[in-house]
């Protein structure tokens, strides 16, 4: 499909090997699935693949997944923000607990700042139409300030509505800006340059 063959939208059948067929048998799982594969050119000229479990073609044509898989853009994005941003997979400890327990406080801060970060999101939504492009609450300000201000938002600060004003107040810094559609091209660094940026400079917010 990426070479321009066939149609462009495809049912497939995705099928168990024969070393994991056991386990999928034992864990009560299908041993093979359907898919569709939608095929998509984008603004770019490139070409996109899309897998989805949406078979109906007659109800969600092919044409419409452009749209559609920028709504779920929000999803995919993040899924990046917790194994990223926040570092998910960096866990404290070896042990079951020690895993369950960084996975749901990571889910936790995570639906935090998003609470939190409301009213500054509101704020800057009511004064787009003063901006060349609307503007959204930047989350490494965020996060860092609840990193910062966590503690106190829960034991030491004794005016809630006072901790929570300042809050919104950081989260106003340095908004980032929406630009729909935008498209940047980003050369792959080396695999030894990309290993360095980790190392050496990468700045962990969270």
């Amino acid at each position: 499909m990426f070479a321009g063959e066939g149609a462009d939208s495809q049912l497939v059948t995705l099928k168990v090997n024969s070393t994991q067929r056991t386990l999928m048998r034992q864990l009560g799982l299908p041993e093979q699935i359907t898919v569709r594969l939608v095929r998509l050119t984008l603004s770019s000229g490139e070409t996109e693949v899309l897998i989805t479990s949406l078979l109906d073609e007659k109800m969600y044509p092919t044409a419409e997944f452009g749209d559609l898989y920028f709504v779920r853009w929000g999803s995919e994005t993040f899924y990046d923000l917790l194994k990223n941003r926040l570092l998910l997979e960096n866990f404290t400890g070896r042990t079951v607990a020690a895993v369950e327990q960084d996975f749901h406080a990571t889910i936790y801060i995570s639906g935090l700042q998003t609470l939190l970060t409301q009213e500054a999101n509101q704020t800057l939504q009511a004064k787009s139409h003063a901006n060349r492009y609307p503007q959204k609450v930047n989350q490494a300000v965020s996060f860092n300030a609840i990193k910062n201000h966590v503690f106190d938002l829960f034991v030491s600060q004794p005016d809630e509505d006072l901790l929570l004003a300042e809050l919104t107040q950081l989260f106003l810094m340095k908004p980032t800006l929406i630009r729909q559609g935008r498209s940047v091209p980003r050369p792959k660094p080396s695999t030894a340059r990309s290993l360095r940026f980790h190392k050496r400079f990468k700045k962990i917010c969270f």
